[in-house]
């Protein structure tokens, strides 16, 4: 069985290939990516389970020719821009990339007859005061998210209209080791838009250093973070599901966590008081679900996150500073 995952050189994509490479799921796996394999794990399977191509989904023929040549049987497809950031200054590109590169994908599972799932974002849900469930209406308030809902729903009409396996999967905030974040103090992290990964990633980073940081108010805020491998393994029940009553699954900790319970776990892993932070919330703290509900996951896909938030973050934490020794 071979399993083609856009976007494989990713954060998601490439844990995706680490359980299916560790658990035995597939013969061979084909990245189809425009960037070069990261992940050592990965790198090093390359030329055996595991086949690079350098291709963009924006490219149809690439991806016809990279299905055919290896027989592939169903995608798995994380290919998207995803940092607000980039997305705003460069609309062009990253909605080309996010929704015409999607419909390719799509293309190609209608004329193969390939299984597609779909990695889409908590994103499509919009201002949820508590937390969102798949029932509840997509209502998208940024350019992320906009392409995010096109993908679901372009997806939802070729299975109605095509009939191709295609599922969803809503992942949230992912964090894990080969983030590609670049902060280094307090001020980049609190640059709107904020964004809480960077906050994150900057608690991770001055405990892995053994240096303070005290941030006067904001732990109250609060949101579902959810670690790589978690994300991943949902990501792969949902490929591997057998006719699934539901099209539509959040795949997330299911639980909201504190800055300040984030600190505590990253503190009492550490043994040090590095990070403290006082009451009340992060100025333009984003107004999302504060958790993913994935009760439906859990009692359709047998999902349950591996990890958790404290095994999560302390797993982060451990490989961080075994990469900086």
């Amino acid at each position: 069985m071979a399993v083609l995952i856009t976007g494989g050189s990713g954060l998601v994509g490439s844990h995706i290939i680490m359980e299916l490479l560790e658990e035995k799921k597939a013969e061979k796996v084909i990245i189809y990516d425009v960037a070069t394999p990261r992940n050592s794990f990965v790198i090093k399977h390359l030329g055996k389970e595991v086949i690079y191509v350098d291709g963009n989904v924006l490219d149809p023929g690439r991806l016809f020719e990279t299905v055919k040549k290896y027989n592939v049987d169903g995608i798995i497809h994380t290919t998207a821009f995803i940092n607000y950031k980039y997305i705003v200054s460069n609309p062009m590109i990253s909605i080309q990339t996010n929704v015409t590169g999607t419909l390719n994908v799509l293309e190609l599972a209608r004329i193969n007859d390939l299984k597609i799932v779909f990695t889409s974002s908590g994103a499509v849900y919009g201002k949820v005061k508590n937390y969102a469930t798949e029932k509840m209406p997509v209502k998208p308030t940024d350019i992320y998210g906009v392409t995010k809902s096109a993908g679901e729903m372009l997806g939802e009409q070729y299975s109605r209209t095509y009939g191709i396996d295609f599922i969803t999967v809503r992942l949230y905030f992912i964090y894990g080791y080969g983030q590609s974040l670049n902060v280094e103090s307090l001020e980049q992290a609190l640059s709107p838009p904020v964004h809480p990964l960077n906050i994150l990633y900057l608690f991770m980073l001055k405990s892995v250093k053994e240096e303070s940081l005290r941030i006067e108010n904001g732990g109250d805020s609060k949101l579902d973070l959810t670690y790589v491998k978690d994300a991943a393994h949902g990501v792969l029940l949902a490929y591997y599901a057998k006719k699934p009553r539901h099209k539509i699954y959040n795949i997330s900790s299911g639980q909201s966590h504190s800055l300040k319970e984030i600190a505590e776990i990253i503190n009492q892993h550490t043994g040090r008081k590095f990070i403290q932070i006082g009451s009340g919330m992060i100025e333009g703290w984003p107004q999302r679900a504060q958790y993913l509900d994935n009760t439906l996951a859990k009692r359709e896909l047998g999902y349950s996150p591996r990890y958790g938030v404290k095994g999560g973050l302390t797993e982060f934490y451990d490989l961080i500073k075994k990469d900086r020794m």
